[in-house]
């Protein structure tokens, strides 16, 4: 028997401009939050005589699939006040078949006491942009941790900011150790970089640096849901969190309740209340204030469209001490695409649990487009 509207407990309107027979809307949470099927088999979209009209869900492209490329670069140390030894150095410039060196030499006598302000790496060998920068500085029985400043030039004269403030660090605390050499920005192209830092941090001596060239595709901007994790009573360090929706995540966040704070944790997910959980990840979270400056824990990489999380968190020195974290979810919406047959107004229809997922599958009608032909160009709705 075919669906009707009122067989689904949640609707909304699909709006749109013209006269097309494709169209396609991002879905919003609220879809997410009330579908019935993880796998948003309970979705129907249907015309203004209630009829089911053919539609498909599609997952937009992430970013690019291809496995990222470190290249070495030369990097060449700074001496004297951070940001003015470039105003200072005459640059001479070798070329050989490998790329591009620089030999830097000061006109300016150097002080008695010269101190170690930054460096600069010559990245004019490299045709593409760069997204990343990957350091490795000497091993030292200190900790360390502080902030990195990335600028950009092509003529040595002229300088952009790439990145501000970019944490980094190399940490040793109650058995656990925090390693963070990786400086990420939005890809730039440019002939050379400087690295610097501020006046008051410890100098950074570098070993090497090698770039992290960037994809051919943009990383695609992502929808986030805050939600405050459960303690759980009857286990000390284990915190519960319920997105409330089957969400196809790419990201998650862990927002600690105090500052200065580091502790080993493992995190878990499932999809329903009542399965076993499953290993996310095993990761170091941490939030410092170190020399001024706050540093956080990158964003953790999952997949799958799991309702609920688990965090457990090691008890060793005490844990996070009071306070119940946060989890920031990550998500790229799927794109519903839907024919236009009959007439308007639209509708999308869901949350029903007698409903199969749709049979016809309509990119077995599509239009084929090949490399002679145009893309084909489906036309937005809200």
């Amino acid at each position: 028997m075919p669906a009707k509207p009122q067989d689904f407990a949640y609707a909304v309107p699909l709006l749109f401009e013209g006269q097309d027979a494709l169209y396609q809307a991002t879905l919003p949470l609220g879809v997410y939050q009330h579908t019935v099927r993880g796998d948003l088999g309970d979705l129907r979209v249907f015309n203004a005589q209630g009829e089911v009209v053919p539609h498909m869900l599609r997952q937009p492209e992430h970013s690019s699939t291809a496995a990222p490329v470190l290249n070495r670069l030369a990097h060449f140390p700074l001496q004297g006040a951070a940001n003015a030894g470039l105003d200072q150095l005459s640059v001479r410039i070798k070329r050989n078949t490998a790329g591009t060196l620089i030999d830097i030499g000061s006109n300016a006598k150097p002080a008695a006491q010269a101190t170690l302000s930054g460096y600069l790496l010559d990245a004019s060998a490299h045709k593409q942009a760069i997204q990343a920068l990957e350091l490795d500085w000497n091993n030292s029985k200190e900790n360390f941790a502080g902030t990195l400043h990335v600028e950009s030039s092509d003529d040595l004269k002229h300088w952009r900011s790439v990145v501000h403030g970019a944490p980094l660090a190399s940490l040793q605390f109650g058995g656990h150790s925090l390693l963070q050499k990786r400086v990420e920005f939005s890809p730039v192209q440019a002939k050379y970089l400087r690295l610097s830092w501020p006046q008051q941090q410890s100098p950074l001596r570098l070993v090497s640096v090698s770039a992290e060239l960037a994809a051919t595709r943009v990383e695609a901007e992502l929808s986030w849901l805050t939600v405050n994790g459960v303690a759980l009573a009857d286990q000390a360090g284990e915190y519960q969190f319920d997105l409330g929706a089957h969400l196809p995540l790419q990201r998650v966040r862990i927002a600690l309740p105090q500052m200065n704070t580091l502790v080993q944790a493992r995190l878990f997910s499932r999809a329903q209340a009542e399965d076993a959980w499953h290993p996310a990840a095993n990761t170091v979270l941490y939030k410092l204030h170190h020399s001024g400056q706050d540093l956080k824990n990158p964003d953790i990489a999952v997949s799958g469209n799991h309702r609920y999380w688990l965090l457990r968190v090691e008890q060793k020195n005490g844990g996070m001490g009071s306070g119940v974290p946060q989890l920031q979810a990550g998500w790229q919406p799927h794109l519903l695409q839907f024919v236009t047959r009959g007439s308007a107004p639209f509708q999308l229809a869901y949350g029903s649990s007698g409903i199969k997922p749709a049979e016809f599958q309509m990119q077995n009608v599509l239009p084929k487009t090949g490399q002679d032909q145009a893309e084909l160009k489906i036309q937005p709705a809200q």
